[in-house]
């Protein structure tokens, strides 16, 4: 077996690269890099900034939220089951407006699909369902997160993920079958509006930008209580537990280097990551 090194990984990038929200924290022998990340690229992404792929290099582990290579089918076939299905036997026919329900079918179909493929499926799995095929559609590419993940298994450095495909698909067992309608609602745009809006947040998410990339998340108005109530578990809940892992990383006093690769509003949106270890006493500086 080879053993690759830091030395041997090789690094890539300019300095004028695309990306940024990249920060180090080191505590004893141990230093953690926080990567924010964006799910879906275009080829002009890679490489990233020198930074970050200095960053990665330097690393011994990877640590994504989920570990994405490396999924038993068998396993997530259980929880789709378990959060995404409904179990009365009904459909998704029985469940929404005989408008919506049209417009679900005519989606699938332009998309290549029939709805009878998904029937038992809940409205939030179709909203992130539909929008996962139109952006196939638009072929967009595996973001950065894969991209870090997919070298890290050529470069055989460790991966340990901060969290498993149920803790984040059991956050929809929560949300009420009213904001699973809005949410299906809301998912049901144009092709060439959704290439629209990500390409804008592709540009904002190159440029390195926080404050720009934030902004363009933000739901305007005064958000619902039960939209409340999901971004503190999609954000908020996640960050604190996310957190708590990495400070155990931290406290090891190893020598190792972790590269952690986190959606970036896991690091803007407050309560991010970055606050709740500040709050824990470590001290966070901004490299890119």
């Amino acid at each position: 077996i080879t053993v690759i090194t830091k030395v041997e990984v090789e690094v890539r990038g300019e300095l004028d690269g695309p990306g940024g929200y990249l920060w180090k924290i080191q505590n004893g022998d141990t230093t953690v890099f926080l990567q924010g990340t964006i799910h879906l690229a275009t080829e002009d992404f890679f490489p990233l900034n020198r930074k970050i792929e200095e960053a990665y290099a330097e690393a011994d582990v990877i640590v994504p939220e989920v570990d994405l290579n490396n999924m038993d089918m068998f396993e997530m076939q259980a929880i789709y089951m378990k959060y995404a299905i409904y179990e009365d036997g009904s459909t998704i026919q029985d469940h929404v407006s005989t408008d919506l329900y049209e417009e679900l079918v005519h989606t699938y179909a332009e998309l290549g699909y029939s709805i009878e493929m998904f029937a038992q499926y809940k409205p939030w799995f179709h909203s992130t369902l539909v929008q996962n095929l139109m952006t196939e559609k638009l072929k967009f590419i595996d973001g950065v997160d894969m991209y870090f993940l997919n070298r890290a298994e050529q470069d055989q450095k460790d991966i340990i993920a901060l969290e498993t495909a149920e803790d984040q698909l059991s956050i929809f067992a929560e949300v009420s079958p009213e904001y699973q309608v809005q949410m299906l609602e809301e998912s049901l745009i144009e092709m060439d509006e959704l290439e629209t809006q990500m390409l804008e947040m592709f540009s904002l998410y190159k440029a390195g930008d926080g404050e720009k990339l934030l902004n363009y998340f933000m739901v305007e108005g005064e958000a619902s209580a039960e939209e409340q109530a999901y971004i503190e578990a999609l954000n908020d809940n996640r960050n604190y537990n996310m957190a708590e892992k990495i400070a155990t990383f931290l406290e090891e006093d190893s020598g190792r280097t972790y590269f952690v690769i986190v959606g970036s509003l896991h690091l803007l949106q407050e309560p991010h990551i970055r606050s709740i270890l500040e709050e824990e006493g470590y001290t966070i500086q901004q490299v890119l």
